[in-house]
Formats: structure tokens, C-alpha cells, sequence
């Protein structure tokens, strides 16, 4: 047996030359001759962290901590690998033990920072951060933790302020400049953010994510063909990064290359931006069913399940039973029909007989599926693909029974508040006024859940409508809508009802980047936000528009 002053020869000169693996396993036998020396222990774990082996590397520190309770760089690394591991449990009571030890070290109160901003604890994080800074005042990367946890916590202008401050701590800091150029954004400054992510890129011109950034900072600022080039600047420099090839995707859908943006959509699975389900079936990829059945999972939000369902025929030709696991509240308006179609509710979790299919395919991947591309795309599903149902139309022909003395306009002023772009495409509600001052029209909300203190001059319809059916029923009854980028655009352009869909400055990438025509929805008309978060505007121009408006159209014709 090698004696132990050999071994941690070995061990120290395989980690001076880079070569970790040996180290490690020099340090390991080391550690079956003395267990009882924690520096073994602690050296091991620091190897087996440079090899990327998290678990064994906690495990080798937790075994130095139990040998030397207070020593603080075995505490740190303790943390630091807790937080890698996503143990954010784990990290805190060492991160706090640090702080306890070494309340004169910055490092010690930003790790802990760090460990509160990973929990989501921002006002503890700021409060270790400032900790930290009356330490080390400037501190670059102290502040960049700070104006990130300030952001998190909705303190905009605070957390400008110090990434400000960091940038002039480390005016070649990247990271820096990608936070302040993405938090002017955030704030509507679009060409500011993109001077800043076109220097941080300068800087490193190998980094993928800076060609992403700059690829959405492009997009907003309008500047499209710029923007796709930036986006496959990264895929070229990381293609099997998801994040990279998601930002591709909605860049290439966005001007229109449906085919190729298409397959590139498929990796919002693995970058998190499009469900991904966990089942026992089969993922299906065209082949000619044969008598089995499928199973199409819906996805995302209720306007994506009703936007891409009018792809769910084409499948009726490839020989087998389609099954539609689409949202709760869009049943009743689906499921009613003589169409051999199958809909189910979705759940939580798929049932253990998989609603007896053979295979499934998420919803939004029947484009790519189906190899649809620009030729014949907008050809499919273009006119109304859903109808009411009759025994909603009944009951709303008694409820919202027609009126001749005035036009008859529903209104949707805000979406989803859980969706991550809603402060963009929601309206405030204030903004609305230019509208409701128009004389003859009737003005109907549609808005669910139904805000307090609404104006005198909606009649509220928000509480009485259930599930879809019933938002269906209604908006036929309307002679127009006036909505945001929500659900029940997409309602109104699959029914075939008149619809102005208010989009934000940088709207969503299914919405053409000029004119007021989408070929996805011929009923529907397109305005557009000139300027990020200015609503008023807008709501003045359709107020212009709606008097001419109202003496030109035929009343909605009423089923």
C-alpha cells in the first residue's frame, strides 16, 4: 500500500497539472488511510467539484465540515454546491453559519444573499447584499447580485441605479451590461438596452446568449431581418442549446418561415418554454396510424389551444381515432359537435389508460408534424372552424337580446395575469376611458375575473360567462370586439366575429409585423402600440376610427 505522505504527493501534483480525476481518486485512497483528517476530505470534494460530480462533492465536504465545524471555506463550498445542486434547503444553514463566523467578510454575506435571491426571498437578499457592500463598497459583482434582487423585487429604478453603478465599477463587466441593457428594455428603452447588449457582445463575441439578447433586443426595435441573423449567429455558435434555437424559432415564425421555424419550435420542450409532458405513450411522428389512436395533448395557453386546433382534421386521413386533451373551460364549446373527433378534459396528471391511445403529440407541434410551410399554411383552417353550440345560442338569444338603437361592443382589456408577457399586452383599464364617451353603442365587458368598480357605462357579462361556450355565445351577439392579445382574440377570429385586437409595441410573434390583416384570423384587424406601455394613445386612434365605424357597418347578424 502507497504510504500517505506519497499519496498526497501525487494527489497535490495531479491537481497542479489540471489532472482532477487522479487527484481525486489519490485523495480518496488518502481518505481510507485517514479519515479523521477533514483537509483530505475538503481537498477530495474540491476535486470532484472541478470534475462537474456534484452529489460526491457535497458529500466530501459535508464528511470535512463534520471534522472541522467551523472552518469557513468548507461552509462556502458547502453552500455553493447546495445552491449548483438546486438544495437550496441545504445552502441556507451553511450560508448562515458563514455569516455567523465571518461577519467582516462581503463574500460570506453575498453567498447568503445569493441563497435568498435563489429562494425567492428578495427583501432578505437586498438586506445581505447592502450588508455585503458596507464592506466592499465597489464591489462589482456585490452590486450586480444587489440590482438583480432589487429587480426581482419590482425595484426598477433602484435596481438601475446600482447596475449603473456596477457598470462604472467594471465598465467591461458583460454580465453587467446584459443586466442594465435588459432592465432598460423591461422599461420600455428599447434602443438604450440594445446599445448596452451590443457592447457586452463586443466584449464577448463567443458568447451564444449575447447574440440571443441581442437578437430580442433587435426584434424590438423593429429591425427583424437583423434580428433572425443575430438568432442564428448563436445557434451557430451553441446549436444544441435550447434557449438559442427557441429564440431562432419564434425569430424565423415570426418572418414567416413557418417550415423551418417549425422544427426549431420543437426545442421549447427542452428550454422550458413549452410543456412537457410526462407519459407512458409513444411520442407520434406522422406515420400512418393504422387503426391506433392519438392522443394530441393541448399546451401552453387557452389562445394557443384555440388557435392551432383548426389543424386537428387534417389528421382524420392518417387512419386511426383523435383524441383532444384540451383545458376545462374550452369542453363544452369543443366537444359539442357530430365531428368524429374524441375531446377529453385535461388534468393534472394523463390517466392511467392514457384515454386509451396508442401514441400522442403535443398540440403545437402539428405544424411541424404535418410539414406545413408557407405554400399552403394559410389556406388551412383560415375561415371560422368553430361554431356555437346550439343550446348556447338559445340561451344567450334570451340573455343578450338584440337592440336597435345601439351598436353593440365587447371589450377585453387584460389577459392572463400569470403570463410572463402580460405586462406588455394587458391594458389598464383607464386607458379605456376615449372609448366609453362614444355615444349609441352599447359597451359589454367581457373581462374575467371581473375587476371592482367597473364604469357606469359596461354592462358587466364577466361574472355570467362559465366556460367558453358561453363566451362564444356572447361574442356572437356582438357587433364588434375590442380586446388585447388574449384568448378571446383568438375566440373571435375562430368564430368568424369581427374583431380589433390592441397588440403591444413588440407583439407576440403569431401577429404580423405590418398591416392590420392576419391570415390566421380573416375577421380580425390589427393595431399596434407606436410606443412600449402607451395605451392611451392607441384607445384614442380606435376612438377616432369607431364613429366612422358605426355608420358604415351592418349589424352583427345574430344566429
Amino acid at each position: 500500500m502507497t504510504p500517505l505522505p506519497q499519496l498526497l504527493q501525487q494527489a497535490q501534483a495531479a491537481f497542479s497539472a489540471g489532472n482532477f480525476e487522479q487527484a481525486a481518486k489519490a485523495f480518496q485512497m488518502a481518505a481510507t488511510l485517514a479519515p479523521g483528517d477533514w483537509s483530505i476530505h475538503f481537498n477530495q470534494g474540491i476535486c470532484l467539484a472541478q470534475l462537474g460530480d456534484g452529489p460526491q462533492s457535497y458529500q466530501a465536504y459535508a464528511q470535512a465540515q463534520a471534522l472541522n465545524p467551523d472552518h469557513t471555506p468548507t461552509l462556502a463550498n458547502l453552500a455553493a454546491t447546495a445552491f449548483q445542486l438546486g438544495r437550496l434547503d441545504l445552502a441556507l444553514p451553511w450560508a448562515q453559519r458563514q455569516v455567523e463566523l465571518e461577519p467582516d467578510n462581503p463574500l460570506a454575506h453575498d453567498n447568503l444573499g445569493q441563497v435568498f435571491h435563489g429562494l425567492r426571498e428578495w427583501g432578505k437578499a437586498i438586506q445581505a447584499f447592502h450588508r455585503a457592500l458596507i464592506l466592499a463598497p465597489h464591489d462589482a459583482a456585490i452590486l450586480n447580485h444587489l440590482g438583480m434582487a432589487q429587480q426581482a423585487h419590482g425595484l426598477l429604478d433602484e435596481a438601475t441605479a446600482t447596475f449603473q453603478t456596477a457598470r462604472k465599477a467594471a465598465p467591461g463587466d458583460g454580465e453587467i451590461l446584459t443586466n442594465l441593457g435588459l432592465l432598460l428594455e423591461k422599461q420600455g428603452h428599447y434602443q438604450a438596452g440594445l446599445e448596452l447588449l451590443q457592447q457586452a457582445l463586443a466584449i464577448s463575441p463567443k458568447q451564444p446568449r449575447y447574440w440571443s439578447n441581442v437578437g430580442n433586443s433587435l426584434r424590438r426595435c423593429g429591425r427583424y431581418a437583423e434580428s433572425l441573423a443575430s438568432h442564428q449567429q448563436a445557434v451557430a455558435l451553441a446549436p444544441a442549446d435550447p434557449s438559442c434555437r427557441w429564440n431562432n424559432a419564434l425569430a424565423l415564425l415570426g418572418q414567416g418561415y413557418w417550415k423551418e421555424g417549425w422544427a426549431e419550435y420543437e426545442w421549447g420542450e427542452m428550454a422550458g418554454t413549452r410543456s412537457r409532458f410526462s407519459n407512458r405513450l409513444p411520442r407520434w411522428r406522422g406515420e400512418r396510424l393504422h387503426g391506433r389512436s392519438l392522443l394530441l395533448r393541448a399546451e401552453q395557453g387557452l389562445g394557443d389551444t384555440l388557435q392551432f386546433i383548426r389543424f386537428v382534421p387534417l389528421l382524420l386521413a392518417f387512419g386511426g381515432d383523435i383524441v383532444i386533451e384540451v383545458q376545462p373551460a374550452l369542453l363544452p364549446l369543443l366537444a359539442d359537435s357530430d365531428s368524429p373527433l374524441r375531446w377529453v378534459p385535461q388534468g393534472p396528471d394523463l390517466p392511467k389508460d392514457a384515454w386509451g391511445c396508442d401514441c400522442y403529440l403535443p398540440l403545437l407541434s402539428l405544424p411541424h408534424v404535418l410539414q406545413l410551410d408557407e405554400t399552403h399554411f394559410a389556406a388551412i383552417g383560415a375561415g371560422p372552424y368553430i361554431e356555437v353550440p346550439q343550446r348556447y345560442q338559445e340561451k344567450w338569444a334570451q340573455h343578450l337580446p338584440i337592440k336597435s338603437n345601439a351598436k353593440r361592443i365587447g371589450l377585453v382589456w387584460a389577459g392572463n395575469s400569470r403570463h410572463p408577457n402580460d405586462q406588455e399586452r394587458s391594458c389598464p383599464l383607464s386607458a379605456l376611458a376615449p372609448l366609453l364617451n362614444i355615444p349609441e353603442v352599447e359597451w359589454v365587458s367581457l373581462q374575467k375575473p371581473s375587476p371592482a368598480n367597473l364604469p357606469a357605462a359596461l354592462l358587466n357579462l364577466g361574472p355570467e360567462l362559465e366556460d367558453f361556450a358561453d363566451t362564444a355565445a356572447a361574442l356572437a351577439r356582438l357587433d364588434l370586439v375590442i380586446t388585447v392579445d388574449t384568448a378571446i382574440a383568438h375566440l373571435a377570429g375562430a368564430l368568424g366575429c369581427p374583431a380589433w385586437v390592441m397588440l403591444a409595441a413588440d407583439a407576440d410573434w403569431r401577429w404580423p409585423r405590418q398591416g392590420t390583416a392576419t391570415s390566421w384570423y380573416p375577421s380580425l384587424t390589427l393595431y399596434r402600440q407606436k410606443m412600449p406601455g402607451q395605451w392611451l394613445p392607441l384607445l384614442e386612434s380606435i376612438a377616432r376610427l369607431l364613429p366612422n365605424w358605426l355608420k358604415t357597418s351592418s349589424p352583427q347578424a345574430f344566429p
